[in-house]
This record gives structure tokens, C-alpha cells and sequence, in this order.
């Protein structure tokens, strides 16, 4: 089966090194696009090919930088549930799922994690990653951890202790020194959200209440216990309360598989990032829920509903 990386990341790329002065060609040497739209999908070796080449004509630093043009991007789903992520191994684990989604060949394990610190690993199931790939997936989590909140991080890599970051500022790693395995270390993380109290309008019932509040948020590892917290109920009184519209389950899916309708209908999004940012734990789960819902895959919906370009609804 043909691999391909994110259309997304691949731009993210583009901008970054066009704002640090060096030019991408449009087409690598085998004349494949390397400039698709936001949502493409690019063929793994032509994401591979273009950063071999700037590694090798530029080194690793301007790849280390890519993940700065992140809160420059156009609004994405992925990205904003990544960035809703309350501490930094919340945003790792949210990185996992992102990565079983989009079926990535390449994966970061967490192998340590405290309040202060973070290990971790880019690793690959048949191959290990070139340096070139360890730098943008590092760039990019690094500028994830500065977006939820997490103050002065720094990053060495290990095991020789080599600092990389610190002071908001890479270091280009020595040649012959290894670029898979992290050690993040910071000063504080983002403070707990608080309970959503403005949720709590009176033209709303629990059930819609209860809708919106999950719906800002459905990345994350919901409970009837979270819920009740945010909600000012205990657990016992919102499972009583939602009984007659299913109960939490019930609700927690609705509110998902609305919100997967919505990006379906009306964006060109991949099904990987639309079940992610929707909160399914992977594809095989997407398609089976949603389908339990609307009688229809993702895939299906998208083609019976989703809107027309506006050139196209108008001409």
C-alpha cells in the first residue's frame, strides 16, 4: 500500500523555510507536487526527499524551526485539539492518537513523565527516521508545548545531554550525535481550565449543556466525573439527569458524531484528522460509531452531503 504524509505538515514546512530566505521547488526531481492544498495528501517520499535536501543543503536548524509558523495557520481541527491539551502528557498522548490516525510509519513513545520532565522517542515500525524527520516532528512539538502554556521549555537530546532548546532558541544538534531521543524539561505547565460556568444558561437543558461542553473539547479523555465537574453536578445526579437522553454515553457520542458531520459536510478535510479532532480513538472506531448513527461511513456521508464550493453553489 502507497504511503503518503500531510498535505498540512508539508506546507507547514514550505512556509517555515520561505520565511527563513530558502526556496522549495513546486516539484521534486520526480515532478511530484510539493505544494498540495492544506488537506492533500503527499506521497511519504517526496515529504521524505524534501527534507533530505534541505538537511543536506542547510542542515537541521531550519527544520528544527518549522513548528514557529504553527499559530500562523489557516484554523485546522487536528491542530486545535492538539492545542487544547491541558499539560504536556496530555499533548503527547493527544500526539499518539493523531498518529494512529493518519497511520504514520513513525511513532513518538513516551518512555518517562513527571510534573517537571518528559522522555521521549521518534521511533519507526520497519525503519528508524532520518535526522531530517526527527527535527520537524521535535520543531513541531516543541511549539505545541509553548501554544497550551507550558513555560520555558528546554530539550536535550540523549543520552549525551546535548541542549537543543532553551530561551526560546534551537541549537543545531553536532553531526554525529543521535537526534531520535528527547528529554523536555520545563519551569511550570498551564493551569487548570476552570469549570465551565458560563455553559450554564438558562435556555438550555442539561443535555445541551452538557452538548456544548463536551463539544469544545472532544479530544479529550472524557468521564461522567470530568462532566459532573464542569457542569457543578455531582456524578450520580448528572447520570440521573441525562437518563432520559441515553445517559453520558449517549450524549458524548452525539455530541461527536455531530461535530464529524459538521467538518464532513463542510470542509475538505482528511477522515484521519476529522476522527481525531472529533475525539474517536482511531479509524476503525470513526467509521463504526458514525455509521451506528447516521446508518452511513464517513466516507459516504461526505459524498451524499457535503457542500459545494461556493464558485460551484453559485454558478
Amino acid at each position: 500500500m502507497d504511503e503518503f504524509a500531510s498535505g498540512a505538515l508539508v506546507a507547514a514546512v514550505r512556509k517555515s523555510l520561505a520565511g527563513q530566505g530558502i526556496p522549495v521547488p513546486a516539484q521534486d526531481s520526480t515532478g511530484a507536487a510539493l505544494a498540495p492544498g492544506q488537506n492533500a495528501l503527499v506521497p511519504l517520499g517526496t515529504k521524505r526527499a524534501l527534507l533530505a535536501d534541505v538537511a543536506r543543503k542547510h542542515g537541521l536548524l531550519p527544520l528544527l524551526r518549522v513548528g514557529q509558523v504553527l499559530p500562523t495557520l489557516p484554523p485546522d481541527p487536528a491542530l486545535s485539539a492538539l492545542t487544547a491539551a491541558t499539560t504536556p502528557g496530555d499533548l503527547f498522548e493527544r500526539w499518539n492518537r493523531l498518529e494512529r490516525f493518519v497511520h504514520s510509519r513513525h511513532r513518538v513513545e513516551v518512555h518517562e513523565v513527571s510534573t517537571t520532565h518528559l522522555v521521549a522517542e521518534h521511533v519507526g515500525r520497519t525503519s528508524r527516521p532520518e535526522p531530517a524527520e526527527d527535527a520537524v516532528v521535535l520543531g513541531v512539538l516543541v511549539a505545541l508545548l509553548t501554544m497550551i502554556g507550558t513555560q520555558e521549555v528546554a530539550v536535550t537530546l540523549e543520552p549525551h545531554g546535548q541542549k537543543v532548546f532553551a530561551d526560546n532558541h534551537f541549537t543545531a544538534p553536532a553531526a554525529d550525535h543521535g537526534t531520535a531521543l528527547w528529554r523536555f524539561g520545563w519551569s511550570s505547565v498551564p493551569l487548570p481550565a476552570p469549570a465551565r460556568q458560563d455553559i450554564r444558561v438558562d435556555h438550555l437543558d442539561l443535555a445541551e449543556r452538557a452538548h456544548q461542553v463536551l463539544s469544545a473539547d472532544l479530544p479529550a479523555r472524557w468521564t461522567v466525573q470530568c462532566l459532573a465537574a464542569h457542569l457543578g453536578l455531582s456524578p450520580r445526579t448528572l447520570q440521573r439527569r441525562l437518563q432520559p437522553d441515553g445517559g453520558f454515553a449517549a450524549v458524548l457520542a452525539t455530541a461527536r458524531a455531530d461535530a464529524a458531520a459538521d467538518l464532513l459536510m463542510n470542509t475538505a478535510h482528511p477522515l484521519g484528522v476529522v476522527g481525531f479532532a472529533c475525539g474517536y480513538t482511531d479509524q476503525p472506531h470513526l467509521t463504526r460509531e458514525f455509521r451506528r448513527r447516521t446508518a452511513m461511513t464517513p466516507a459516504a456521508y461526505r459524498t451524499a452531503f457535503a457542500r459545494p464550493p461556493e464558485n460551484e453553489a453559485t454558478a
